[in-house]
């Protein structure tokens, strides 16, 4: 927009506002101020256009300048890149040439390398010829080490016509030097071999450099040898017997003795050959001593077990032996493969084949404790005056047990001891079936059954303590999985039985005592009893009887086998009571209260001739369950005694108390006169009855 326009339209606004001449005066000469300013103004506008201008000319000039020098640096700059070019293929051919003769030095290097190497083992193979025929065995461990690192060299070109020919060559060689080792060996122990212990050592080193597996090779070969006279003296009939098995070991023995004498030195300690020549001794003498066991139809067990015994004794001192001279390596990780690190089985290398052919023991020891329970059973005495009340017999024949135990463990850790395990279960179970046949023989003699059965108790309750011990002694001497297999439960079953028959024979005894007393009470005509007073005859005759008995046998028994007999004793007299109740027609009520005294007196002199001389839990104990027992005689007679209509309301809770409840209710209703029909409702019981 043009600066002079604004000014004017400013002058109009002015004289638009003030359009009096006067105020006009003064404006004019405003007027032609801004004008005079304004042509300076334009001057210098002029100026400041025409040094834009030269400027402008001159920033021009300089660019057309650039232009020419950026042509002429381009212009450089690829002719640098083509210089450059040509220079990358020379470098390139140049080191294309370079890496082409560097194959050909490496190439040239591992031709010559190679042919030095194949030089030296055309040259090894002639030394190790010549050695190995001179029997330079040091020398010929060396070639064969350096023979082994260089063979490493070729075996990339191991199919070269010229490689496969020096390595058959070798493989020829060795073959041949084993064989050459071996005859060496052998010779030298048949003493025709000229050879220096030096020489063997050496020779066992070469033997190292030619691997385990040929190492083990020349051992057993050596071991064969050894063991081959062995063989064939003890092959000969006169020596195919067990009485020979003495002179076996005898003859080992000599043996090593001449070995270690003639061999001092010559293997290395670690090869252990002594452990390998006893493996082979024993591997022999296993299979010819099962022959003249299978041979032989009637073995001496005398003989038989003579024979396993010094099998045994051998086994155990070679095992000790062995462990003892090989403790550097054994059960260690050697870095030397040749080394031993474990024996071979020895214990039981031999005397395992004895295992099935031992029968004629076992049936030995099976009629000798057979036997001895016998004896035993026929000498016990029942000393009442003694500290301990059992029978003598069950002591020894425990005692015998370990006895056998410790015979056998000499001879078997598996079926034999077993089958000992299984004879000594079955001495148990003649055992108590002896006694309690004895039990039954004593009932003849009242006095001497009684002392009998309690002794008989005593014994069975230590039997069954002791059983658990026998148990753990069996396990212990038994291995996997034969310990697995042994039980002795119902062993202890066959003690509860004696027990049982024991507590069973002496209540018979008070039955037949006691009856005599109730067939007295069932004569009386107790719907007549008139003269009610102290407790009647044949429960004053019970009560004696009892005091005698229970005299008799407290002394006898432990506590709590007493209070367990006594118990059971209770349980008796009740239900003797009560059945001979129920066997009478008719009581009067002068009747029912003499027996309800009855009843009252037998309970406490239960009490009384069974007090302990010490108050202790279990008298106690006793005297609750008298109460309890007897309170069911006591129920049954109030029963009796009350009118239809408390029987029907009482009976339920006698019904909870006793499970008899359902079977003793049409005996109390004959004895109160009544019928099932008198009683509706109670019939809920005669359902349970049918």
């Amino acid at each position: 927009m043009n600066p002079y326009s604004a000014n004017f339209d400013c002058i109009k606004h002015i004289n638009t506002l003030f359009p009096n001449e006067q105020s006009l005066v003064g404006i004019d000469t405003e007027i032609e101020k801004l004008q005079s300013e304004l042509t300076q103004l334009q001057s210098e506008l002029q100026e400041d256009i025409h040094e834009h201008a030269v400027m402008q000319n001159k920033i021009w000039r300089d660019v057309q300048d650039v232009e020419q020098l950026s042509q002429g640096i381009v212009a450089e700059i690829q002719e640098i890149k083509q210089k450059a070019e040509k220079s990358e293929d020379l470098v390139y051919s140049m080191c294309k040439d370079i890496k082409s003769l560097d194959i050909a030095k490496r190439n040239l290097t591992f031709s010559i390398a190679a042919l030095k190497k194949f030089i030296m083992m055309l040259t090894a193979i002639e030394k190790l010829k010549e050695h190995c025929k001179e029997k330079k065995y040091a020398e010929v461990a060396n070639l064969l080490s350096a023979f082994t690192e260089l063979s490493q060299y070729f075996v990339k070109f191991q199919n070269i016509p010229q490689i496969l020919e020096i390595n058959g060559e070798k493989e020829q060689l060795i073959k041949d030097l084993k064989l050459q080792l071996i005859d060496d060996f052998i010779l030298f122990q048949k003493g025709t071999n000229l050879m220096q212990v030096k020489d063997l050592q050496d020779a066992c080193q070469t033997v190292e450099h030619l691997g385990l597996k040929f190492r083990d090779e020349l051992i057993q070969k050596v071991c064969k040898y050894i063991i081959s006279p062995y063989q064939e003296l003890f092959q000969q009939l006169e020596n195919r017997s067990l009485e020979t098995t003495e002179r076996r070991y005898a003859w080992m023995a000599r043996v090593i003795k001449d070995f270690d004498t003639k061999t001092q030195n010559v293997f290395p300690e670690y090869w252990a050959v002594h452990c390998q020549i006893y493996y082979e001794f024993c591997a022999v003498t296993r299979l010819q001593i099962t022959d003249i066991l299978e041979t032989l139809k009637d073995l001496d067990v005398a003989v038989l077990m003579k024979a396993l015994q010094a099998t045994l004794k051998f086994e155990q001192k070679l095992n000790d032996e062995m462990k003892k001279r090989y403790e550097e390596w054994l059960g260690k990780k050697n870095t030397n493969q040749f080394a031993i690190s474990e024996l071979p089985k020895i214990k039981g290398a031999i005397s395992d084949s004895f295992e099935p052919y031992l029968r004629p023991y076992i049936d030995s020891e099976e009629r000798e404790i057979m036997q001895h329970i016998q004896t035993i059973l026929n000498s016990d005495k029942l000393d009442v005056e003694g500290d301990l009340k059992i029978l003598n017999s069950s002591m020894s024949m425990f005692a015998y047990f370990k006895q056998m135990l410790k015979r056998a463990s000499q001879y078997s850790r598996t079926q034999v001891m077993f089958d000992i395990q299984k004879l000594i279960k079955k001495a148990l179970k003649r055992y108590s079936d002896e006694i309690i046949f004895k039990i039954n023989q004593s009932r003849n003699n009242e006095q001497l059954s009684q002392i009998l059965c309690c002794f008989v108790i005593n014994t069975a309750e230590y039997c069954k303590e002791t059983i658990p011990a026998l148990q753990e002694s069996l396990v212990q001497h038994l291995d996997s999985p034969f310990s697995d297999q042994v039980e002795l439960s119902n062993e202890e079953e066959y003690f509860n039985q004696m027990m049982n028959k024991s507590i069973e024979t002496l209540l018979v005894y008070v039955d037949s005592k006691i009856d005599q007393f109730y067939q007295q009470m069932l004569k009386i005509d107790w719907n007549e009893f008139e003269n009610m007073g102290d407790a009647s005859k044949y429960i004053r005759e019970t009560i004696s009887f009892l005091e005698g008995h229970i005299k008799t046998i407290k002394d006898l028994l432990s506590e709590s086998y007493l209070i367990f007999y006594l118990n059971k004793l209770v349980v008796y007299l009740n239900n003797k009571f009560i059945n001979s109740v129920f066997r009478i027609k008719k009581i009067s009520e002068i009747g029912l209260s003499q027996l309800m005294l009855d009843v009252s007196e037998l309970k406490t002199n239960l009490v009384r001739i069974s007090k302990l001389k010490q108050e202790s839990k279990s008298q106690q104990s006793f005297n609750n369950f008298v109460q309890k027992t007897l309170s069911r005689s006591d129920s049954i007679l109030k029963l009796i005694q009350m009118s239809i209509e408390k029987f029907v309301e009482n009976f339920p809770d006698y019904a909870k108390k006793y499970e008899s409840a359902p079977t003793d209710l049409d005996k109390i209703l004959g004895l109160k006169q009544l019928r099932r029909q008198d009683v509706p409702q109670l019939n809920k019981f005669f359902t349970k009855i049918n």
